[in-house]
C-alpha cells in the first residue's frame, strides 16, 4: 500500500471516528418551542365562567371507610423485587385490576402510582415498575376503566356519557390507590409520587388538583384533557364529521372535568412536566397550555424529540423523583448481577496487571504490541491473558525474529487483536444511536453505513497505530500485516458476532433493568455486555483469520512467509465476492437478531 494510500485512509478514519465526539454534546434537553396557539375552545364552552377547586372537587369524592377488599391473585419474584397482581373495589363499582411492585426489604420505602396512556395497559408499564421498586419505590399499577369488562367496548372512547363517568372512576380509583399504598407499614407516607405518560400524564393534573397526599407529579407528554387533545386545528377535519349536536353533548359531558383546571389546583404538590417539541400526538401548543396552568412549585423541561422522549427525559425524571421523595438517582443494577460485574472487573484489572508484567519482563518488548494486548485484555480479561499466553508470550523482543510454528495460535491472537480493535468502533456506533437517535437512527442506509464504517476505521487505526509506533523494529513490521481486503472482511466477521450480542443480551437484560430512564455508555453492566461481545466476535473471525494466515493474506507474529505462490495473495474477483458474502452475512446476522429481540 502507497503512502498517499495509507494517509488517505488514515484520515477518512481520523473523520469517521470525529463524529462519535458529537455523541457527547447532545443534551436532549432544549429550550421551550416558540410557537402560536390557534387552539379555540368548541362551541357549547363558557370560558367565563370561574373554575373552583373546591367545588368541582366534589364530583371525586369517595366513602373513605369503604374497605378495599384486597384480593391478591398471584406473586412472582424478580431480581430484588415482588410482583403481584391482584385487584381492590372501586367505590364507583367493580374492581380495580392493579399490580403492585415491592422491592426486597422492609423499607420504609416511597410509594408510587405508575399510570399508562390511552389505549394502553398497565402490563405496559411493568418494567418501568420494577426498575423504580429496585430504586426505592412500591410502585402500583391500575389499568384505567376503558380496559375493564365493564367498559364494553375494543374502543377507549364512546363518546356518550360514558366517558365522563369513566374518567371520573378513574379519579376515584387513583384516589383509592394511594389509600392502598398508606395501608402498608413499609410504605413512607411523606414520599408519595405519581408518574403519568400520555394519557396518564393529562389524567395526574387532574389527580393533582383533588389530592394533596401525593408529594409529586411527573406528568410526561400530558396535556389539558380529552377536549383539549381532540378539537385542536390538526383534529378539526375529523372533530367536525361527527354531528354537530353529539359534539356538543360530549364537550359538555367531558368540559367541566377538563385536567387543565384541576392541575392548577395542585399546590403544595410538585409538578413536573416533561414534552417533546416534535410530539405529533400532543402539539407543543397544547403542552405549553397545560403547563401555563400548572400551579407552582413546577419542573417544566422540553425535548428535542416527538411522544418517546428519550434517555434523557428518564434521566431527568428519576433525578427530579430522587430529589423530590428520596428514592435513589443511579441507575439500578440487580444484586447479582452487581456481584457478577465487580467479580469480572477485579479479573480484568488482574489480567491487565499479569500481562504488564509479562511484558515488561521481556524488557524490550515494543510499543506496539503492550497497545494491542492490553487493549485486548481490557475487553477480554482472562481471556485475553489465556490467548496471549498460548499465541504470543514469547515474542516482540526487538531484534529477534518472531517465529510461530502455528497458525491456529496465530490466528486466534489475530482475531483478538481485530475483535478488541474494531469494538471501540462499535462503541462508537452505541454512542451514536444513544446520543444523535433523530439522526443515526432513522435513516436505514446511514445506519447500515456507520455499522460497518466506524468499526472497520477503528480497527484499522489502532492496528495502523501499532505498527507506526514500533515503526523502529523491522521485525514487527514484517510480522504484522493486514490487507485493507483482509480489515474490511475481518471486520464484517467480527460484527457477525459483536452486534447479535449487544442486541440480543442489552435486549433481553439492559434494557429492562432501566426502563423508563435508559441507559447510556456510563452504565457498567453495558460494558460486561462489550466484553462478551469482544469474546464472540474472537471466534466468529478466528476461522477467517486462520485462512488469511495461510494465504498470506494476514501476518502475525511470524517472519516465516508463504510459499511464493499462496503470498501473491486471492485474485480481486475473490476478494470483492468474499466481501460481499461477508457483509451479507453481517447484516443478516444483525437484522435476525432484531427479530429475536
Amino acid at each position: 500500500m502507497s503512502k498517499n494510500t495509507r494517509s488517505t485512509l488514515l484520515i477518512f478514519a481520523l473523520c469517521i471516528l470525529g463524529v462519535i465526539n458529537l455523541a457527547g454534546c447532545s443534551s436532549g434537553r432544549v429550550p421551550p418551542p416558540d410557537v402560536v396557539d390557534a387552539w379555540k375552545p368548541p362551541e357549547g364552552i363558557d370560558t367565563t365562567s370561574p373554575f373552583s377547586c373546591e367545588k368541582d372537587s366534589s364530583l371525586f369524592a369517595y366513602d373513605e371507610n369503604i374497605p378495599l377488599d384486597i384480593r391478591e391473585e398471584n406473586r412472582h419474584r424478580k431480581e430484588g423485587v415482588t410482583v403481584i397482581d391482584l385487584s381492590y373495589a372501586s367505590p364507583k363499582g367493580g374492581r380495580v385490576p392493579t399490580t403492585l411492585v415491592v422491592p426486597d426489604g422492609t423499607g420504609p420505602f416511597a410509594g408510587m402510582i405508575y399510570q399508562h396512556g390511552m389505549p394502553g395497559v398497565r402490563q405496559s408499564l411493568i418494567p418501568g415498575a420494577v426498575t423504580y421498586a429496585r430504586m426505592g419505590a412500591i410502585v402500583i399499577l391500575i389499568d384505567a376503566p376503558f380496559n375493564r369488562p365493564e367498559h364494553g367496548s375494543v374502543e377507549p372512547l364512546l363518546f356518550t356519557e360514558q366517558d365522563r363517568r369513566e374518567q371520573i372512576q378513574l379519579i376515584v380509583d387513583l384516589r383509592r390507590a394511594v389509600d392502598l399504598l398508606l395501608s402498608r407499614s413499609d410504605v413512607d407516607p411523606q414520599r408519595l409520587a405519581y408518574v403519568g405518560i400520555s394519557y396518564g400524564g393529562a389524567m395526574g393534573g387532574l389527580l393533582a388538583g383533588v389530592e394533596n397526599r401525593v408529594k409529586a407529579y411527573a406528568l410526561q407528554v400530558g396535556d389539558g384533557g380529552l377536549v383539549t387533545h381532540l378539537t385542536g386545528p390538526e383534529d378539526m377535519d375529523w372533530w367536525r364529521s361527527k354531528p354537530a349536536e353529539a359534539r356538543q353533548q360530549w364537550v359538555a359531558w367531558m368540559w367541566p372535568i377538563e385536567p387543565i383546571h384541576f392541575v392548577a389546583c395542585a399546590r403544595p404538590s410538585e409538578l413536573l412536566f416533561q414534552n417533546g417539541t416534535l410530539d405529533m400526538a400532543v402539539p407543543p401548543a397544547d403542552a405549553l397550555r397545560y403547563q401555563e396552568a400548572g400551579s407552582e412549585p413546577k419542573t417544566i423541561f422540553w425535548y428535542e424529540n416527538g411522544h418517546g422522549l428519550g434517555v434523557t427525559a428518564g434521566r431527568d425524571q428519576a433525578a427530579w423523583l430522587s430529589k423530590t421523595i428520596g428514592i435513589a438517582s443511579h441507575h439500578p443494577i440487580p444484586r447479582s448481577v452487581e456481584i457478577m460485574l465487580t467479580i469480572w472487573f477485579i479479573l480484568v484489572a488482574g489480567s491487565l496487571a499479569i500481562i504488564t508484567w509479562m511484558l515488561w519482563r521481556t524488557r524490550s518488548v515494543t510499543y506496539g504490541a503492550y497497545l494491542m494486548w492490553l487493549l485486548t485484555a481490557i475487553f477480554l480479561g482472562p481471556i485475553g491473558l489465556v490467548i496471549y499466553w498460548v499465541s504470543d508470550s514469547q515474542s516482540h523482543e526487538v531484534g529477534k525474529p518472531f517465529v510461530h510454528s502455528s497458525p491456529t495460535w496465530q490466528a486466534l491472537g489475530s482475531a483478538a487483536w481485530a475483535s478488541a480493535g474494531n469494538m471501540f468502533g462499535g462503541i462508537g456506533v452505541i454512542a451514536l444511536l444513544l446520543y444523535l437517535p433523530d439522526v443515526f437512527g432513522v435513516y436505514l442506509i446511514l445506519q447500515i453505513a456507520v455499522t460497518f464504517l466506524v468499526p472497520f476505521c477503528a480497527g484499522w487505526l489502532v492496528f495502523a497505530v501499532s505498527k507506526w509506533i514500533s515503526r523502529s523494529d523491522a521485525n514487527f513490521t514484517l510480522s504484522y500485516r493486514r490487507s485493507v481486503f483482509a480489515e474490511a472482511a475481518s471486520t464484517c466477521w467480527v460484527l457477525v458476532g459483536i452486534y447479535p450480542t449487544v442486541n440480543i443480551i442489552g435486549g433481553w437484560t439492559i434494557e429492562s433493568w432501566t426502563v423508563p430512564f435508559g441507559f447510556d455508555l456510563s452504565y457498567p453492566p453495558l460494558w460486561a455486555v462489550l466484553c462478551l461481545a469482544v469474546f464472540v466476535g474472537t471466534w466468529t473471525t478466528f476461522p477467517f483469520h486462520l485462512w488469511m494466515i495461510r494465504r498470506g493474506e494476514i501476518r502475525w507474529g511470524s517472519t516465516n512467509l508463504p510459499d511464493e505462490g499462496i503470498l501473491r495473495g486471492l485474485p480481486w474477483y475473490w476478494q470483492i465476492s468474499l466481501l460481499a458474502v461477508s457483509f451479507t452475512v453481517m447484516l443478516g446476522a444483525i437484522f435476525l437478531s432484531m427479530q429475536i429481540v
